[in-house]
Parts: structure tokens; C-alpha cells; sequence
């Protein structure tokens, strides 16, 4: 996009021959001033547009940048995630066998009981006491039977609790590899709201520049126009209104990393049927531009919270909520997969982005263009 906002600037002459309170020369001389002073705010404004338009390479590039760092971290994000499910598998899996591993020693402290018993028991008992015989030959063979058994219930809890510690093990190290990532993790978001910062920063200071030298120029133009000499308005060329990038058949991109809770046309409790669907995903994660297109309206919209909604091409809208920090302009240009902004952080509202894909106003269901698993 070029920043051309100045047009042919008004030549001064002189329509009245004289004042009262100038004389002619003065008036004259007045005039020249003001010209001059207009064709150096022309040229300043040539040297600035010459600016805007290294501005304008620079935002391109550091767009190409901010989709790129931002695809860095969705990456990151997912294998922070894979690692907390892997870590979450295996608390639920100590767990189970903890609970296994009281059930086996009960088992094995019944058995030794039991043999315990009989063995306190002498042979003699059953000898001297006339009809006992039988009892004395069974109880043997039930104590020659359990030896092996407990012996086996002793080698299975052995084994068990050799893998309790095993798995305790793989624990500790996978919660170390999370916390790694997590680390990993803040340097991209920093490095990514780094760079939305100096994409800040080149809009702001543009923007500041062109508003300074029409200002000037508005300012000058009137003190032509009070002189009565202006015989050419200062037009300036309009560049056509912006589109929304042509994209054809558009291919989406999911706006934000994580899993579907809520598909699209999923009934609520209330029986309402969503004419969108529901990520949940990492606290601060990145919201995206799901295709190229502009931004159309920013900020809180009827119980939404933060929203986005982003014009593209062919009558197609997208409506994002749910976000934590907005880091898009108004009217802004962007690409697919560009940063929009970020999920709330801890301690903030629940991570959750409800995103809408609408054709004319309609309600489209995204899935049918991008696929994403959807949580159990």
C-alpha cells in the first residue's frame, strides 16, 4: 500500500489590486511567502511518501516475519501440550497402579495370615485328637499350595512396585521436558510481541508523520485562501478504497491452536443450535488471521468480550471472541495465519476462542475447509 495523500497544490495570485492596511508589494510579497512555504511542505511530503513507501516494504516483510514466529510458537504450544497430556497419562497411570499395589499386598497379607495360622498349629493336635487326621492331611496340602501363590503375589508386587518407581521416574523427567517447553514457550510469545511491536511502531510513526504535513498543509492553504489568491485547490489523489485480498476459493486456517469443544451446529443446553465452533487452548496462546482479509471492527461486542471481525474476499466475514489482548488496528491489512492477538493468560478468563466463518451474513461451518481433533 503506498501513502499518497497530497495532491497539486494551489498557486497564489493576487485578485484584489490593494488594501487598505497592505500595499501591493507587501501583499505580493506575502503571497511568495506562502508559496514557498507550501512547496517545501510538498517537497517534505514528496520525502515522506518516499518513506511511507520504505514503511510499507518493511511492514511486509515484518508481517512475513509475524506469521512465520507465530507458526514457531503454535509448534511450540502443541508440543508443550502433547508433553502435559504424556505427563497427565502418566500421574493417571501411578494412580492405578498405586491402587493395584494396595489390592495385591491385602491379597498377600490375607495368604501369610492364613498360613500363618496353620502353621501355629502342631502336628500332634491333629494326632491326639481322635477324627482329626483328615483335617491335619488337608490343611498340609493347602499349606504346600500356598507357598508357590504367595511366593507369586510377592515376585507380581516386586514387579509392580519396581514399575510404580519406573513410571515416577518418567514423571519427574516429563515434567522437566514440560517446564522446558513452557521456558521455550515465553521466549517466542516475547519474541513474537516483539515484533507485533515494531509493527506498531512503523503504522504509529507513518500514520504521525502524514497527519503532521496535512495538518501544515490545511493550515497553509488557508492562509492562501484568506489572501483570496487561491486558484488551485489542493486535491489530494485518493487511492482506491481498499478490498479485501482477492483469494479465490478461500482455505482457511483454524485461528487459534488447541481443540474443538463445541462443534459448529452443536445444540447447548438451552437447545440453541452454534453457528460456530469453540477452540479451548494454551493461556496466551496466539489468535491468527484465519485468511487474508482486513479488519472491520475491534473491541467488546454484546457479552462476546474482546472480538475481531475480519472482511474477506467474496462476501466472506470471520468472527473471532474470547480474546485476552488485542494487537491489531482498525482497517488494517493482513495475511492468513498473521497475529491478531492472544488468549487470556493464567489467571484470566477461561483460554477459549469462538470463531464464525460467514458467507453474506450466513453462518459457514469452517470445519469443511480445515479439520482439527476434537476433545473427547
Amino acid at each position: 500500500m503506498r501513502f499518497s495523500f497530497l495532491g497539486p497544490l494551489f498557486v497564489v495570485t493576487l485578485l484584489a489590486p490593494a488594501t487598505l492596511w497592505a500595499s501591493p508589494n507587501d501583499t505580493k510579497t506575502r503571497i511568495h511567502t506562502v508559496e514557498n512555504q507550501i512547496e517545501k511542505r510538498k517537497a517534505d511530503a514528496a520525502v515522506l511518501d518516499e518513506a511511507n513507501r520504505e514503511t510499507v516494504d518493511n511492514l511486509v516483510d515484518l508481517r512475513q516475519k509475524l506469521i512465520t514466529a507465530t507458526e514457531a510458537l503454535e509448534e511450540k504450544q502443541a508440543e508443550e501440550q502433547r508433553l502435559q497430556d504424556k505427563q497427565d497419562e502418566l500421574t493417571d497411570a501411578i494412580d492405578t497402579k498405586s491402587k493395584a499395589l494396595v489390592d495385591e499386598r491385602h491379597k498377600l497379607q490375607h495368604l501369610l495370615t492364613a498360613m500363618i495360622e496353620m502353621a501355629r498349629q502342631p502336628p500332634e493336635s491333629f494326632v491326639l485328637r481322635s477324627g482329626l487326621t483328615n483335617d491335619y492331611i488337608h490343611r498340609t496340602i493347602v499349606l504346600h499350595n500356598l507357598v508357590p501363590k504367595v511366593r507369586e503375589q510377592a515376585e507380581a508386587l516386586a514387579r509392580d512396585i519396581a514399575t510404580l518407581n519406573t513410571l515416577k521416574k518418567q514423571l519427574d523427567e516429563q515434567k522437566r521436558l514440560v517446564t522446558a517447553a513452557e521456558e521455550n514457550l515465553e521466549e517466542q510469545r516475547q519474541s513474537l510481541d516483539q515484533l507485533i511491536k515494531s509493527r506498531q511502531g512503523l503504522l504509529q510513526r507513518s500514520q504521525t508523520q502524514r497527519a503532521e504535513i496535512s495538518k501544515q498543509l490545511v493550515s497553509l492553504a488557508a492562509e492562501a485562501h484568506d489572501l483570496h489568491q487561491l486558484l488551485e485547490k489542493i486535491t489530494p489523489k485518493r487511492a482506491p478504497k481498499n478490498k479485501a485480498p482477492e483469494t479465490g476459493d478461500i482455505a482457511l486456517k483454524w485461528p487459534a491452536g488447541g481443540r474443538i469443544t463445541h462443534s459448529y451446529g452443536e445444540k447447548d443446553e438451552d437447545g440453541v443450535k452454534s453457528e460456530g465452533v469453540t477452540l479451548a487452548s494454551l493461556p496466551g496462546a496466539p489468535i491468527v488471521a484465519p485468511a487474508a482479509g482486513k479488519v472491520v471492527f475491534l473491541g467488546p461486542f454484546k457479552g462476546y468480550g474482546q472480538v475481531v471481525i475480519l472482511q474477506h474476499a467474496d462476501g466472506y466475514h470471520s468472527f473471532m471472541a474470547g480474546f485476552g489482548r488485542i494487537d491489531a488496528d482498525l482497517g488494517q491489512d493482513v495475511d492468513a495465519g498473521e497475529p491478531l492477538g492472544v488468549l487470556p493468560v493464567k489467571g484470566q478468563s477461561k483460554p477459549e476462542l469462538y470463531f464464525e466463518w460467514r458467507h453474506h451474513n450466513d453462518p459457514v461451518d469452517p470445519a469443511t475447509r480445515i479439520t482439527l481433533q476434537k476433545s473427547q
